[in-house]
């Protein structure tokens, strides 16, 4: 399986974990916990789900829906500095 098999969407997050500040990944979907961990998760076709990469508190800055394109992100129109016009 390759990284696009877990999931329909794809993330950014931004972390001091990474020596850019960002990685990117695929996954059905994002949960923030009640103790601030970030969870990606997967849905099976057996409808499980599974945890593919978390973010424990503190380690994560941000995270969007990002485009499979150029990364930036999906949702936004104006963010200076890291969408590009």
């Amino acid at each position: 399986m390759s990284a696009v098999d877990y999931g329909d969407r794809y993330w950014c997050v931004k972390t001091p974990l990474s020596d850019d500040g960002e990685v990117y990944l695929h996954s059905d979907r994002a949960v923030v916990t009640d103790c601030g961990a970030l969870l990606f998760q997967h849905v099976t076709a057996a409808c499980e789900v599974e945890t593919t990469m978390a973010f424990a508190s503190g380690e994560w800055r941000a995270y969007y829906a990002a485009s499979c394109i150029d990364g930036a992100p999906v949702a936004v129109e104006h963010w200076l500095g890291e969408v590009r016009q």
